[in-house]
Parts: structure tokens; C-alpha cells; sequence
């Protein structure tokens, strides 16, 4: 079903973008992603995309899917969030594959967003040691801040932990740059 025109034409292609990409995103993250937008605005074209059968919308949990055989990643969602504090210096991103959850430039660097799951940290080290030149700034999310002295692969500019909500706190790795 084609979408009329109108003045958010950009707006829907940009959050069907996003879905095409990440899969599954929070209702607040498109509230980040879209700062221009004012809620009952997003909420307007969101009900657009899901009537013309382009989105699926879970609103008892915040949750935006691009199709019904979709399953949120929660990995993908809480470094979409971290990609969001990084904004508008963003140049380009994408969703990326195991080990790495997001990969995203601004203009001067390279990062790799990277989520570590509890007790995932040996598997973790021995997948991402392996490369060990020209490796990406790589931000780490951790579930727990227990974890952070036992990742110790290379390109580890910070740590990080994600609330569900959005509310991040890093933890800057001892000796390397500021992010």
C-alpha cells in the first residue's frame, strides 16, 4: 500500500529505515532519533505506518518492530541508545552482525558498540582478540560493572551500562582516550 504524500513523507521513510535495519526499536529512541517531532506528531505517523501495515507497534512495551517475525534483540536496542548520545555527530550507522550490535562514524572516527552479556566475557575475548590491527574504537555495554576487568580485547575505549529506559553511564577504560 503506497502512503499518501505529505509534509512527514521523510519522516516515515526514516523511521521505516531504522526498523529495516535494527529490526526493533523503543518508542522513546524514535523520540531521540526524531527531535523535531513532537510526541502526538511521531505518535500521528507511527499510527500511519502501522494502518498501512508497514510497522507493527507493541505499545504495552514501547516497542516498535519493522515486521510480526521480529524479535527485539536487547543487545541491538540498548546500543541504539548509546549511538543516540552520540548524535548529531553521527555521519553514518548500521546495525552489524556477532559480535559487534552497531557500528557507527562520526567524522573523525570509527566505533564498534558492542554488548557483552554476563558471563559471555571468555567468549567475548577470545572472538574479539582475534583481530588485533586497525581494530575500531569499540564501546563496550556490560550488564554488570563487575565484568569490566575481565574484557580485555583490543580497541576498548570505554565501558558502559544501559538502563532500560536509556539512561547510560560509562566507564572510561584505564589508559585510553576520551570518547
Amino acid at each position: 500500500m503506497k502512503l499518501k504524500n505529505g509534509p512527514h513523507e521523510n519522516h516515515m521513510a526514516g523511521i521505516i529505515r531504522l526498523l529495516s535495519m535494527y529490526q526493533a526499536l523503543q518508542f522513546q529512541q524514535l523520540m531521540r532519533a526524531f527531535p523535531e517531532l513532537p510526541e502526538e506528531k511521531l505518535l500521528s505517523i507511527i499510527r500511519r505506518l502501522v494502518k498501512s501495515g508497514r510497522i507493527i507497534f507493541r505499545q504495552e512495551q514501547d516497542l516498535l518492530l519493522y515486521a510480526a517475525g521480529c524479535t527485539p534483540d536487547p543487545g541491538r536496542i540498548a546500543a541504539f541508545w548509546v549511538l543516540l548520545d552520540f548524535l548529531p555527530e553521527v555521519t553514518y550507522h548500521t546495525a552489524s552482525d556477532f559480535p559487534v550490535a552497531l557500528t557507527f562514524y562520526t567524522s573523525g572516527d570509527a566505533y564498534d558498540i558492542i554488548h557483552v552479556p554476563l558471563e559471555k566475557e571468555t567468549l567475548m575475548n577470545h572472538v574479539l582478540s582475534a583481530h588485533k590491527e586497525n581494530v575500531p574504537r569499540r564501546l563496550i555495554i556490560v550488564d554488570r560493572t563487575e565484568q569490566i576487568p575481565h574484557l580485555t580485547f583490543p580497541g576498548i575505549t570505554a565501558f558502559c551500562t544501559v538502563m532500560p529506559g536509556g539512561e547510560i553511564q560509562y566507564f572510561k577504560k584505564q589508559g585510553a582516550t576520551s570518547i
